[in-house]
């Protein structure tokens, strides 16, 4: 149990490092990214090309292999995935990569594991009840992380902190498919969820604080409390 959190906490801290990385920025050392010429079906990101959640089946989780500056790194898509049960119950898994895995449940009582999924082949997960659900990946040398949001008409009877979660997870979605600049987002203390915005978005709107709420309110489709701050973006030098 203890080899499990060390690694769940390496995970959460690498991505953290990616996060900020890919969303954040230097005016006084501007850098660009060299264009990696990714193919229809993938997107870059950083000094890698992923594959693009929007070519993937509904209600599928793909695990595959994705090259970083050489080296082979284990990866699933997407991060987070959005289902409704009112469209299905199911859950595939399909390894894409290169090594045996098993996919786990991170919840504390480890409700559910696929042991031994090897290369080429799928596992489906059935899931009854709405709520949160975070699961990791592991080969023999390394893990990655992904959120499961799953609604009903029972979402709102959910606890606050379940829905904090579960919005969380939505508006990580929502990076990859527009800059609005969404730096940060986070649980808030408890008290809903929290999402920082790169301040210099602020000016793009009549009134900043109320376009970004409205937007955030609109994408996330359960009641859940929300704070919008506007933040300095993180540098590195």
């Amino acid at each position: 149990m203890k080899t499990k959190l060390l690694i769940i906490i390496a995970i959460a801290i690498f991505s953290s490092y990616i996060f900020f990385s890919l969303y954040s920025s230097n005016e006084n050392a501007p850098y660009s990214l060299p264009s990696l010429n990714c193919g229809e079906k993938y997107i870059q990101r950083g000094n890698a090309c992923h594959l693009d959640p929007a070519f993937i089946e509904k209600n599928t989780i793909i695990i595959y292999d994705v090259m970083n500056n050489g080296k082979p790194r284990l990866s699933v898509a997407p991060h987070a995935m959005m289902m409704n049960l009112t469209n299905g119950n199911t859950v595939t898994f399909v390894n894409e990569g290169s090594n045996t895995i098993k996919i786990l449940d991170t919840s504390t009582r480890e409700k559910w594991r696929f042991e031994n999924v090897e290369p080429s082949s799928q596992r489906i997960l059935t899931i009854n009840e709405t709520g949160f659900y975070g699961f990791l990946t592991q080969n023999t040398y390394q893990g990655t992380q992904g959120r499961i949001v799953v609604l009903s008409e029972d979402t709102n009877s959910l606890l606050l902190g379940i829905r904090a979660k579960m919005a969380q997870a939505i508006v990580s979605m929502d990076f990859d498919k527009r800059n609005i600049g969404v730096i940060s987002v986070g649980l808030g203390g408890g008290a809903g969820v929290t999402i920082g915005i790169d301040e210099k978005f602020q000016g793009k709107h009549e009134d900043g604080l109320k376009f970004y709420y409205e937007y955030f309110d609109n994408l996330i489709p359960f009641d859940v409390p929300i704070t919008i701050e506007f933040q300095e973006p993180i540098t590195f030098r």
